[in-house]
């Protein structure tokens, strides 16, 4: 060995580099892999023959080759004249890399101690660290994909495992690797579950799961059930999913349930509830009156959202389904906890809360086949929803179920269309049709039936008139399907047929106007038939759509909202007028008025600045001489004086007032909480200001006279702390956002009812915008920022004065 190490200093030819590299191959010592780092790699391994290289490379699969590899990485990037050694050390790394079954050989070689070395080297991500580090450093190319990113490289770690499942490795042995991919970074839990949830490895990691000790199964079945199974559990595959998590049913506790009620997923809810079907009826019980205890709590009524008041609503409906006529069902009327839920929730000045208890209430007495107690007005309609037959709990073999999972799904959402760039056209001219030249224009009848409607949009665009059949579509389109809702029900039946074909309708044609006219078209689907919102809002949730798409989405809930109230916005007024259509769907003059961002945002954009121009009114005048702190002057432009004038426009449905918290409002809020954010990268601030803008625009709506224009306030108060909480002061569109929708919600609102039902969220609102003033850079920002701190202010005065005076009356 002392010799080998010898002639390696010593410039060795390259038969004799072999021939040390094939004695060594098995039993590299520590001076060994020093010297062949010292000499060997540096100075000849890009000239050593295929054979000798895979020699080296096979006596660096191994712990005190990697070791050792990483730690002369980790010094020579230290530094600063070593640069192109640092690059041959990485790009060595990266070929010792490549073997598929590098991490096979170190967990077959290694001693016991050996391998929580390998768990840190490997799994917790030791040697991408420091890869990633070096590539800083010397700005070299990465030659191996799985140190592209952190998601090849969990990826290369879950696939390694599945090659130790595979080669019997000892599951105790695994399970320690296991435990550190699922930890290695925020996506890293569903990524690994990706590649196990599927029939070929799910009994790999079944074996691991029953080998892992009680509190790493809880946590375990916790983050399944709420991080990933609630992206791919669905009415069509719950059955199969209950078979296959039927061995996790006794890890899951109150814990786990709660987060499954906070996810406001009905499918996820529905399993968890099957599931637990599974406990004694003690224990079930149990946990039943804990739901109800939280359920009537009035911390709870009061402060948590509306969206998550169902879910847990819907939870409770489950899991009583299941025990019709049982002794437990039959003696809750009669149980104090939950006669003092139902008696906290009828008390509540919420319409919503109301209805919940009203409709849990009616449901257990169904379920005892008794006389409903309650037979309340429409409001409770709204929640029939959560009323669901409980899927039957049929005993399924594991291929019985797979197949289930693996049948085709429902398409509910069309492929992706990225909205190309649209090329300048010219305008059509009058000279154009005289052109000899040019072939003459197919005549296209008029679509007469919605079904041609839809024909026309889905058009070969192969065809030689494809282009003159999507256009007239789409000129037609507005028109003809508001002719079509007053008589049958043709433009129900294919109303989500024709939603989904308008958002995904790709710019072809390179049409400078088919953003209007798409959403032209989806207003009036959405104004026709109003129910369509629920399918359009799930679209919304988990489509894979791209900004402008989102975008189109919410301008069209505003729009039709707007229309169905009776306001005139002429981006849809004028698209009744099909000659209107022949370049542009709006007037020259309307065009100049708004962005040139495609996709529908202008329109909420151009909305919402109206709003705030209407809300500033007297806190604007007021806060232009305002002095806040020491010396700061407070500037607001005279363009954000509210006009003196009433709303205008009476709703053109006589329902109006109840569908647009029931249809609009509610469903369009429980996509923030179903999805536990909105995250579409780094245009998140922009759609999440569009998304803050469109329910300030439907909570403008509703007022004065929805149902539930109470508990909208509620939630937009509820909503925006939640999200000042999260954001910074960078992220402008938000707090534009956010701000001018609690600037809404005061100047509706009653001062007392909010600080008597809000006080804690006022507090904390005026906090945030008290330092954040000074730190805001637009001008208008900051005028608007100055009125909310007015209001906020005026409010804490009027307040403190009420306090004054009930004591002075008690005095």
């Amino acid at each position: 060995m002392n010799g080998d190490i010898e002639q390696l200093k010593n410039q060795p030819s390259l038969e004799i580099v072999e021939d040390i590299l094939l004695r060594n191959l098995h039993t590299p010592s520590f001076p060994y892999i020093i010297a062949l780092l010292d000499f060997t790699i540096p100075q000849i391994y890009t000239s050593l023959p295929k054979k000798s290289k895979n020699l080296l490379l096979e006596t660096f699969h191994s712990l005190i080759g990697i070791g050792n590899l990483l730690n002369r990485i980790s010094t020579i990037g230290k530094i600063n004249d070593k640069l192109e050694l640092l690059k041959r050390f990485l790009g060595f790394l990266q070929d010792v890399f490549q073997t598929k079954d590098l991490i096979l050989k170190l967990v077959t070689r290694a001693k016991p101690f050996e391998l929580k070395e390998i768990d840190k080297i490997i799994f917790k991500g030791k040697v991408l660290s420091i890869v990633n580090e070096a590539i800083l450093i010397t700005n070299a190319d990465i030659t191996n994909e799985i140190f592209k990113s952190s998601e090849s490289y969990i990826d290369y770690l879950t696939k390694s495992l599945i090659i130790l499942y595979e080669s019997d490795t000892q599951i105790s042995n695994i399970e320690l690797f296991l435990n550190s991919v699922f930890k290695f970074g925020s996506g890293s839990f569903n990524q690994v579950c990706q590649i196990f949830f599927q029939k070929e490895y799910w009994n790999y990691f079944t074996t691991s799961f029953q080998a892992m000790k009680s509190f790493q199964k809880r946590e375990f079945t916790k983050k399944f059930f709420t991080d990933f199974l609630v992206h791919i559990v669905n009415e069509s595959n719950v059955m199969g999913m209950y078979n296959l998590l039927l061995f996790t049913f006794d890890q899951i506790d109150e814990f786990t349930l709660e987060f499954v009620v906070q996810s406001s997923n009905k499918s996820s809810v529905s399993l968890v509830a099957a599931l637990l079907f599974n406990y004694p009826s003690s224990k079930l019980d149990t946990m039943t009156l804990k739901l109800l205890t939280k359920w009537s709590e009035q911390t709870y009524i009061k402060n948590e959202p509306i969206s998550i008041q169902e879910s847990r609503t819907f939870m409770i409906m489950q899991l009583l389904s299941r025990r019709r006529g049982s002794d437990f069902t039959k003696g809750l009327p009669k149980n104090k906890v939950f006669l003092d839920a139902i008696s906290n929730r009828l008390s509540s000045f919420s319409n919503n809360v109301k209805a919940l208890g009203v409709v849990l209430a009616d449901y257990i007495c169904e379920l005892n086949g008794e006389e409903k107690i309650f037979k309340l007005s429409t409001e409770v309609d709204a929640y029939s929803s959560l009323i669901q037959e409980p899927f039957p709990l049929t005993r399924l073999t594991e291929g019985e179920s797979w197949k289930i999972l693996e049948a085709p799904q429902k398409q509910e959402t069309p492929p992706t269309f990225t909205q190309q760039d649209a090329s300048p056209v010219e305008a059509d001219s009058d000279d154009e049709s005289d052109d000899d030249t040019l072939p003459p224009k197919a005549d296209i009848p008029d679509p007469i039936y919605v079904k041609d409607l839809l024909e026309y949009l889905t058009v070969d665009t192969s065809k030689s008139n494809a282009y003159e059949m999507r256009r007239k579509a789409l000129l037609e389109g507005p028109t003809l399907l508001r002719q079509k809702a007053k008589n049958g029900t043709e433009v129900e039946f294919y109303s989500e047929d024709l939603l989904t074909q308008l958002i995904a309708l790709d710019n072809y044609f390179d049409d400078k106007d088919l953003p209007e006219l798409k959403l032209a078209n989806i207003v009036a689907v959405v104004a026709t038939t109003p129910s369509i919102t629920f399918f359009m809002f799930k679209l919304l949730l988990t489509g894979d759509y791209s900004l402008q798409q989102r975008i189109m989405i919410l301008s069209a809930s505003t729009l039709a909202a707007r229309e169905l109230r009776g306001f005139k916005d002429d981006a849809i007024s004028k698209s009744f007028k099909t000659t209107q259509f022949a370049t542009k769907m709006l007037p020259e003059n309307l065009h100049k008025k708004y962005l040139s961002l495609e996709g529908g945002d202008k329109y909420i954009d151009y909305l919402s600045n109206n709003l705030q121009n209407e809300l500033m009114q007297e806190a604007s005048s007021a806060a232009q001489d305002e002095i806040l702190g020491a010396g700061k002057l407070v500037r607001i432009s005279a363009k954000l004086k509210k006009p003196t004038k009433s709303q205008e426009g009476t709703p053109i449905i006589k329902d109006f007032y109840k569908i647009i918290g029931r249809n609009f409002f509610f469903p369009l809020l429980n996509v923030w909480y179903e999805a536990g954010t909105i995250d579409i990268g780094h245009y998140s601030p922009v759609f999440i200001a569009h998304y803050l803008k469109t329910l300030n625009l439907l909570l403008y709506c509703a007022y004065p006279s929805s149902t539930q224009l109470d508990d909208m306030i509620k939630e937009i108060i509820v909503l925006n702390c939640s999200i000042i909480r999260k954001i910074s002061l960078e992220q402008v569109p938000i707090v534009e956002s956010i701000i001018s929708g609690l600037l809404l919600v005061f100047e509706i609102s009653d001062s007392e009812f909010l600080i008597e039902n809000y006080n804690d969220e006022l507090i904390f609102i005026r906090n945030w915008v008290s330092i954040s003033w000074d730190q805001l850079i637009d001008e208008k920002l900051k005028g608007l920022a100055a009125g909310l701190l007015l209001k906020l202010q005026n409010m804490a005065t009027k307040f403190e004065r009420l306090i004054m005076d009930q004591d002075s009356s008690i005095i």
